[in-house]
């Protein structure tokens, strides 16, 4: 089987007997992508973590934080 690339994109290779690959075809329907919703903000405070949900910082920050408030 003998690949080609995509005649929209030029990116990603369909196989010869395919105009457009997968990801052009969905944006060609008006299809979402299933990864469009998903957001990865860094936690401001380490800046390792990635946040989710609307979150303001990382579990492991948190648990810092609040160890840190009994402690003082």
């Amino acid at each position: 089987m003998k690949y080609k690339k995509c005649a929209r994109c030029g990116l990603n290779y369909v196989t010869e007997d395919m105009e457009l690959c997968d990801i052009c075809r969905r944006e060609i329907r008006g299809e979402k992508d299933p990864f469009d919703d998903i957001s990865y903000d860094v936690c401001p405070f380490c800046e390792k973590n990635f946040l989710f949900g609307g979150e303001e910082m990382c579990a492991s920050c948190r648990a810092r934080r609040m160890k840190k408030r009994e402690y003082d």
